[in-house]
Formats: structure tokens, C-alpha cells, sequence
């Protein structure tokens, strides 16, 4: 056997390590430490390091495996040690044949010093020795002792454990740590010997397999003045309790998630105006039809709901054998209502109204409805706890309400910002026990349809979705890129044009009467109802299910033949105008709860060329942010001329999207197109292509002064909200390439979808689905590494 040691001692690393003492999947700092034997007898001779292992290559094979896996869960110290095993013993990495691992964390147990992993690997054919788990200085308080004095209080022990360990697959030292903790502390001994025989006892009754021995040591620090302590140690294995009566042991801890400590600062008189943060969820029967007739139930109770988060589906948590939930947030506004009142109204709501049915605890539900935050008060009572003590250690709570607060805002407990919390709850894998994962999909509701068939689902954090295409079906005499080639066509003719649509890739297909070209007539409105809604009653009715089922979209700025095409089947509506040119088109969008495309533009299509000019924001009372949810607020590095155009396109639609919200538009029902062609010119087209991911970045906040000593903050987040891209055939690509006829810019409208891809985009409107397929798959596969075969 060898008998020379190369060692690397105490490698500083950070890995998830499983649970925390505070019962969070977080990083810990741990350290690494290596020792391989081997037989450098060559190397001492010739003083050439070709003869032995070096050091420096096993440190940096083990420091960049961890530096990559920082933010995998490992869920134990072990799982770490074992990986870090294989490093070591791979000679293709300058691995050697025979390690020792011990990895340590002073951190993830809060009530010892420290704990310990170790193990012995080969790759030679030898036996390994077991593996060792060590808890180190576990200080606890109990009572102990013969003398009178003793029985009186509890004094400290230290406990030092090692674990030989032949089988680690089912063994989490957290839960056997916290047994020994609540035994010890709710016992009494006479004597150190009882204690360690009984710490001993009831380790392998509860955990009888996978653990080999137990060393258990007592110490009694304080039990002279002169000396260090006194104590006593003891091996043991589970023969040693062979005749023993069983333990009767009692686990008294009730509560598995993290709790932060609260002091209750609420106040005793709530008369006036007050604010709140509900969060909701709903996993049974229609969720979205729950979830809406809940927010309405609200209103009726004089709760105003100001504004919405985007809608998520998110991985059932705690309880896992169960549907997926539908998840958001709303900040709601009323007066005179206590936080009691309150909790008392929203499970009127949950359980009288919508007659939710409970089970047992993070079970099923219709709906649930709870207070994340109140005004900025401070609450623990048993059945009403403020700030919600699960805010964040969930992704489908604090993601939505990030989209609520702007980024300075702190929770008032850690005294962090809320969107921080955001970052490390995003950066970090969940415990797999507790959830199966934490990455939730955007989804926008389409009435028509069933939800599990709803294409209009995204990934907004890592974008690892299919882009969407949507085709183009102009009834108009006058479009600029087709001209009227649809147009006073047979209704047979029209459908054959949209199944060639869908048959070629199309998963939405938009259907205008109104051409927008710069400086184009509009019809009366009879005549675009006229062009429109027989071709969308048509397709519905299509005997070719793949047509009759598709997404329809219907281009126009009039609510009256939105509300035509809707009753009609329709299921989208897609307003160049954001609502300008006719505003009653917010409350046939609130009514049908449809999704909404809001295209920025300005002035009308006589007037739009020339209003090219975009200001940067002068207005002390509207505050301007780029936020990440994974990187957090940024400042970019752009352009004055770059920047005032995306803040300025970004500022006047979310303008108006305040407008609609006031009407009853819910967040989750809009989506963002930045207008390429409208009111922009060539050099601005092409940035808001190249700059396409700064629309789910955007955010705004707006301080109304009502009076002189009260101002109202409005905050707008794009995060979480879909954007779609409409660069097809237009002139400005004309313009670059020198190709006058429309239909000859088919390369460059596809150079353009690939970009704006690149840029996370989730939906591009193109007359050429056919050509638009390929590039829209060839992008996904390289810019989100989606490959259908």
C-alpha cells in the first residue's frame, strides 16, 4: 500500500449542502480537504514532479467543479464528498489512486461548531473503510446531575458525535441532529453515562439502518471552575441496545418552513386609508375562472384592486402529489379595514363564496388567498403572521410580487430589498423533497380554450420556450406588403389561405381590415366588421380541426368589432393604437378577458413619420428602472438617443396600460409590442430590434401628489409580461436592402425574427410563415437550445 501523502487542505468553497438550520436550500461556505496517497519515492530522487500527483491541478479540478455546481443542492455533505472523491481519482485530470475527502461546513448546523464528512476511496480493488459523519461542540441545554443544586436548571453540555456510516442514501443528519437536540433538551439525567447511552439508543432505534457506530462524547464544561471540563465517551453500536427498552420520544417541532422572527408593531386603530399585498393560488376546477371571480368578490367588499402581477403555473410545494397551481399577486387598496378584517373577508371569499373544501394543510384548493404584506406593519399571531413568514422561500409569491415593488423596497424583517431575495431564491435549486422545482411558466389566458392546450405559455426567467409564430391575414384593398390579395375573395378562397397558414406553421393567425401603412385611409367601421368577422366565424367553423382550433387574432383599434370578433370566437386582440384611438376597447378586454397585444405608436398613420422624436423622461415624479429578475436593477451602457427611445416607447405604453388596468385589465392579460415601423424611423427600428429584451425590463414608478401631504407611488414592471415583434416585409427593410417590393424582403425579415429571438422574444408576426418556420426553429435551437426533432 502506499505509504506518501500529496494533501490539499481546506479548499474554500460554497455549495447547497441540503437544508440550513433555518430549513432553506442556501449556500454555506464549506471547506475541502484531499489526501492522496501515492509513492512520490521517484519524484524526491529526480526532483521532477512528472513522478508524483500535483497538487495545484487536483485544488483547481476540485475548485472550478464546485465554482460550477455553486448553486446545484447536493443535500448533503456527503453527496459533496463523493463527487469530490471522483475528481481526485481521475488520472485523466492528474488524479491519483487512493483518496481521503473530508468536507466541513462551520455554518449549516447553527447549534454546533461544525459538521463533518469523510470518506476513503480506490480505485485498486481495496475495501474502503466506512464513512464518517461528525457533528462537532453540539451545545445543548439540559438537566444533569445527582447533586440538589443540579436539578434546580439546566446547564450546558457539549456533544461531540462520529457516525461510521455503511449506507448514506436514506440519512439526513439535520433531522437525526434535531432528535438529539429535542430529546436531550426535554430529558434529565443523572449521570453523563445515561446521557450518552441514551443519545446512542436513540439513534439506531429511529434510524436503524445505514448507521454502523456512534462515538458519542459528553462534556460538561462547567462542572468545576478549574478545569475545562469533564465527560465521559462511549462506542456504540445497535447490539448495545439489543435487550433495551424502546425511547418514548416525541418530536415537538410543528413547523417545517422558514419563519422569520416578527415582533407584533401593528398598530390598534385602523381608520383611513391602508394597503395591501394579497397573493392567490388556485390548483382545482376552472383556476383562471376561481381566481377572477375571487378578485371580483373583492371589489365587492370596497377592496380596490390597484394593480396585478403576471399569472404563473408553478410545481405544487410541501405537498407534491397534486395539480399544478396558478399563481399571482395583487395590491389591493381600501379603508377602515383592519389586517383581522381583512384575513376574515378573504376566507369568506375562499371558503363561503367559492366554497373551498380543505382537506388538510398545502393540500388541493380552489383558491387561497393570503396577506403578504400590509401597509408596512409587523404581525405574529397564531393564525395571522405579517410579512407572510413563506414570502421567501417561494418563487410563485415573491416573483409575482417583485413585479408589484420597485426595487428599493425592503422587507421589513431582514431589511433587504424584496427584489434581492428575488435573485438568491432564483439562483438556487429547491429542495427536491419540498418542491419539485421552483421555474415557473408565464401563462396568458385564453378564454376559448382549455388551459393544458393554451400555447400562450412562457419561461420569462431563462426564456427556454418555443417562439411562437404569428401569421398574417390581411382583408384589406390597400395592405403595404400584399395589397389586397385577400381582399373581396371568396370565403372558401380566405380559408384556403388561412390553413395553408396553420399547415405551415402558424400558431396564431391575425386577421386586419384596417391597414396601418403610414399615410392609409381607414374604412367606416361597418365596412372593417364587414371584412373581418365572417372569416373568423368561418375558420371556427372550419371542418379541418387543426384550423378550427388555432389561436385567432383580430387586428383593429375599435371596440366595437372587437367585441364583434370575440362573440364571434376570436380569442386575441392586437391594437396598434394602446388603446389611443378608441379607449372603450380596455373595458371590451376587461369584459372578455381576452389577451391584448398594445402596439406603441404615435399619432395617426398620416401622422406617424414624423413623430420620431423621443425625449429622454424630465418629469421628477416618474422614476425609471431596467430590472432582471435574475441580475436585479442594471444601468445600461446605451446610447442618449438609444436610451431615450427605449424609455420613451417603454414610458407612453405604460402609460397606458395604466389606463387599462383602471378598467379592469388584469397584467396578465397584456402583451408588449414595441411598434417596430410606428413612429420610428430606420436607425430606431433596428435599435428596438437589437435592444427587443429591454420590453420585459422596463419599470416605472409614478408619484401622483393628490395633495400637498399625500402622494400616491403607481409601480408598473414589464417582468413577466410576453412580447411580440412585428418586423415583416416592412419598409425600413426596404429601405436597408434597396428592395422595393414587399414580397422580395423575406431574408431580411427573417435576419430580423432571429434577432429579435436572440433578444427573448416569445411571439414574431411574419407574412411568410413557411420561410419563418425555419428560421424561427433554427433560432430556438441555437439561442435557446430547443431542438424538435
Amino acid at each position: 500500500m502506499y505509504t506518501d501523502v500529496v494533501f490539499a487542505k481546506d479548499i474554500s468553497a460554497t455549495a447547497i449542502t441540503g437544508k440550513d438550520a433555518w430549513n432553506r436550500p442556501t449556500p454555506q461556505p464549506i471547506t475541502i480537504s484531499v489526501e492522496l496517497r501515492t509513492d512520490f519515492h521517484q519524484a524526491s530522487i529526480t526532483d521532477n514532479l512528472k513522478y508524483s500527483l500535483n497538487y495545484a491541478v487536483i485544488t483547481r479540478n476540485i475548485t472550478e467543479f464546485m465554482k460550477a455546481n455553486e448553486h446545484r443542492n447536493f443535500k448533503s455533505l456527503g453527496s459533496i464528498a463523493e463527487a469530490v472523491g471522483e475528481i481526485s481519482l481521475d488520472e485523466r485530470k492528474g488524479g491519483g489512486h487512493s483518496v481521503e475527502v473530508f468536507v466541513k461546513s462551520n455554518k449549516s448546523e447553527i447549534r454546533a461548531d461544525s459538521v463533518e464528512y469523510s470518506l476513503q476511496r480506490n480505485t485498486l480493488g481495496c475495501p474502503n473503510k466506512l464513512d464518517i459523519f461528525k457533528v462537532n461542540k453540539l451545545r445543548l441545554l439540559t438537566i444533569i446531575g445527582v447533586f440538589t443544586f443540579e436539578r434546580l436548571q439546566k446547564q450546558i453540555v457539549d456533544i461531540d458525535l462520529e457516525f461510521q456510516i455503511n449506507d448514506n442514501s436514506n440519512l439526513f443528519f439535520h433531522k437525526i441532529i434535531n432528535d438529539i437536540v429535542t430529546y436531550v433538551e426535554a430529558s434529565n439525567f443523572k449521570t453523563v453515562e445515561a446521557l450518552v447511552s441514551k443519545i446512542g439508543q436513540l439513534t439506531f432505534q429511529k434510524y436503524d439502518k445505514g448507521i454502523e457506530s456512534i462515538k458519542a462524547t459528553v462534556t460538561k464544561p462547567n462542572a468545576f471552575s478549574h478545569i475545562e471540563g469533564v465527560g465521559v465517551s462511549s462506542y456504540m453500536t445497535a447490539t448495545s441496545f439489543k435487550d433495551a427498552k424502546p425511547l418514548t420520544f416525541t418530536d415537538h417541532s410543528t413547523n417545517s418552513s422558514f419563519n422569520m422572527p416578527v415582533e407584533d408593531l401593528s398598530p390598534t386603530n385602523y381608520e383611513g386609508p391602508h394597503t395591501a399585498f394579497i397573493a392567490f393560488g388556485s390548483n382545482t376546477g376552472n383556476q383562471v375562472e376561481n381566481i377572477q371571480r375571487a378578485l371580483d368578490l373583492l371589489e365587492s367588499y370596497d377592496i380596490k384592486i390597484e394593480s396585478t402581477s403576471s399569472l404563473y403555473i408553478s410545481k405544487p410545494m410541501y405537498y407534491l402529489d397534486q395539480a399544478d397551481f396558478y399563481n399571482g399577486v395583487i395590491k389591493v387598496t381600501f379603508q377602515d379595514i383592519s389586517p383581522k378584517e381583512l384575513l376574515f373577508k378573504l376566507k369568506e371569499i375562499e371558503y363561503h363564496h367559492i366554497k373551498r373544501v380543505k382537506d388538510f394543510d398545502n393540500g388541493p384548493r380552489s383558491i387561497d388567498l393570503d396577506i403578504i404584506l400590509y401597509d408596512d406593519i409587523e404581525m405574529n399571531e397564531p393564525d395571522l403572521v405579517i410579512p407572510h413568514k413563506a414570502l421567501l422561500e417561494r418563487t410563485f409569491v415573491l416573483q409575482p410580487l417583485c413585479e408589484l415593488l420597485p426595487p428599493d423596497q425592503n422587507h421589513p424583517i431582514s431589511a433587504e430589498p424584496f427584489h434581492n431575495h428575488l435573485q438568491q431564491l432564483l439562483a438556487n435549486s429547491p429542495d427536491s423533497n419540498l418542491q419539485e422545482s421552483s421555474q415557473l411558466l408565464q401563462i396568458i389566458p385564453v378564454p376559448r380554450i382549455k388551459d393544458s392546450e393554451n400555447l400562450l405559455k412562457f419561461d420569462q426567467v431563462t426564456n427556454k420556450h418555443q417562439t411562437l409564430i404569428m401569421g398574417i391575414l390581411n382583408m384589406t384593398p390597400d395592405s403595404f406588403s400584399d395589397a389586397g390579395k385577400y381582399f373581396n375573395q371568396s370565403v372558401d378562397a380566405t380559408l384556403t389561405n388561412a390553413e395553408q397558414l396553420a399547415e405551415e406553421g402558424a400558431h396564431i393567425i391575425d386577421i386586419g381590415g384596417v391597414s396601418t401603412r403610414p399615410g392609409s385611409v381607414e374604412p367606416t367601421e361597418e365596412e372593417e366588421i364587414r371584412r373581418v368577422l365572417h372569416i373568423t366565424k368561418a375558420i371556427r367553423a372550419s371542418s379541418n380541426p387543426k384550423l378550427a382550433n388555432i389561436l385567432i387574432s383580430i387586428d383593429t383599434y375599435r371596440s366595437n368589432v372587437a367585441e364583434k370578433c370575440l362573440e364571434a370566437g376570436a380569442d386575441i386582440i392586437n391594437d396598434i393604437s394602446m388603446g389611443k384611438f378608441d379607449e372603450r376597447i380596455f373595458e371590451v378586454v376587461a369584459k372578455y378577458g381576452c389577451p391584448y397585444i398594445m402596439n406603441h405608436t404615435r399619432g395617426t398613420p398620416q401622422t406617424m413619420s414624423k413623430l420620431t422624436k423621443y425625449e429622454s423622461n424630465t418629469n421628477d415624479d416618474i422614476i425609471e428602472f431596467v430590472i432582471d429578475p435574475i441580475a436585479g436593477h442594471q444601468e445600461l451602457s446605451l446610447k442618449p438617443e438609444v436610451r431615450n427611445l427605449l424609455n420613451g416607447v417603454s414610458r407612453e405604453l405604460s402609460m397606458q396600460m395604466f389606463k387599462a388596468f383602471a378598467k379592469g385589465v388584469r397584467k396578465w392579460q397584456i402583451i408588449v409590442d414595441p411598434g417596430v415601423g410606428f413612429a420610428k424611423d430606420v436607425k430606431q427600428n433596428l435599435a428596438l430590434i437589437r435592444h427587443a429584451s429591454f420590453f420585459k425590463k422596463y419599470s416605472v414608478q409614478i408619484n401622483e401628489r393628490i395633495s400637498d401631504t399625500f402622494v400616491k407611488h403607481k409601480y408598473l414592471s414589464f417582468n413577466g409580461m410576453s412580447v411580440l415583434v412585428g418586423t415583416s416585409r416592412k419598409r425600413f427593410l426596404g429601405t436597408i436592402t434597396g428592395k422595393e417590393i414587399p414580397n422580395e424582403r423575406v431574408f431580411s425579415t427573417g435576419a430580423t425574427v432571429s434577432t429579435c429571438i436572440e433578444q427573448n422574444t416569445d411571439i414574431v408576426r411574419v407574412h411568410d410563415v413557411k420561410e419563418m418556420k425555419d428560421v424561427v426553429v433554427t433560432s430556438d435551437a441555437l439561442y435557446r437550445d430547443i431542438i424538435n426533432s
